[in-house]
């Protein structure tokens, strides 16, 4: 049915559909608010999203999808994220859609290997454990509270300084392929909430799990070429984060020039924030910003 709707009104839609009215948010706002719905569309995508308290950050993945779960805070172990090598068991890697931790800051990782395995998987899409490498799709997402506002975080700091010590490591944040600006995103009233009619999320979560079987990440590739200091990394994160986009908003495989600039814009701007802060953090691994 989406052929009979243009993009705004299909974008009004989903808007709804999540149960957010449309009419109070701009163009932007929409954009910021589906791309919550970007990992449940998109295999292997990580997101995280650093703002104030309420501002419905967690909601999306607690009430959108039944594929998605939400962790919150306490000890992360590799048995409960891989494989229990004990039981054989996989973990909630192998048997979600989207696993999302709420309260990062207050994430634990019992030990090291969790991290490196993440920074393993983040990137290739599988974990080894024992004798077998075991694929997995699972997106990951990191929602969190930020403790001072953000142009605080950027003067004095970085803009993931309130992750925990043990994520605070470049090669982890830069897997991450949009780094969503939660201060940008209005906190949760009731005139906010739709009275109006969307897709039943069951439906709506069932349609977003069919879409991770396609892929539009070469949709760029007819109209735009992207600037040298796009690093291989980055290429990948704005290109995964444009096919998501287009998939939820355009499924019917069209859309027009101005469009796609508009996602493509957006998602390097998302990528770029993270890298921006790379920087801070390691000035010689992460000097090419410039994106274009």
């Amino acid at each position: 049915g989406r052929t009979r709707f243009n993009r705004d009104q299909w974008l009004d839609l989903v808007m709804r559909s999540i149960g957010l009215e449309s009419d109070h948010f701009d163009l932007r706002g929409k954009l910021l608010a589906v791309l919550r719905l970007v990992p449940m569309a998109e295999r292997n995508y990580n997101l995280i999203e650093l703002g104030p308290w309420g501002t419905g950050k967690s909601f999306v993945y607690r009430e959108t999808s039944p594929n998605a779960i939400l962790i919150s805070g306490g000890k992360v172990t590799v048995a409960q994220l891989f494989v229990n090598l004990s039981s054989g068991r996989i973990g909630l890697l192998g048997m979600w859609d989207v696993v999302a931790f709420d309260e990062v800051a207050g994430l634990e990782m019992s030990d090291s290997t969790v991290i490196n395995m993440l920074k393993d998987y983040m990137e290739s899409g599988s974990f080894a454990r024992g004798k077998v490498e075991t694929p997995a799709e699972a997106s990951l997402v990191f929602v969190g509270n930020t403790s001072k506002p953000h142009e605080d975080l950027v003067r004095t700091a970085h803009l993931f300084a309130d992750l925990p010590k043990t994520m605070i490591d470049p090669a982890f944040l830069d897997r991450l392929h949009f780094y969503l600006p939660g201060w940008e995103v209005p906190k949760l009233e009731q005139r906010l909430f739709t009275g109006h009619f969307g897709l039943v999320s069951d439906y709506l979560a069932e349609a977003l799990r069919q879409l991770r079987k396609q892929s539009f990440v070469r949709a760029i590739d007819d109209d735009f070429a992207l600037g040298a200091d796009l690093s291989a990394r980055d290429e990948k994160a704005v290109r995964k984060t444009v096919s998501g986009l287009l998939k939820i908003l355009h499924p019917h495989g069209e859309w027009t020039h101005s469009e796609l600039r508009e996602y493509l814009e957006f998602a390097m701007e998302g990528r770029r924030r993270g890298k921006e802060q790379l920087k801070k953090l390691a000035a010689h691994d992460y000097a090419k910003t410039a994106f274009s």
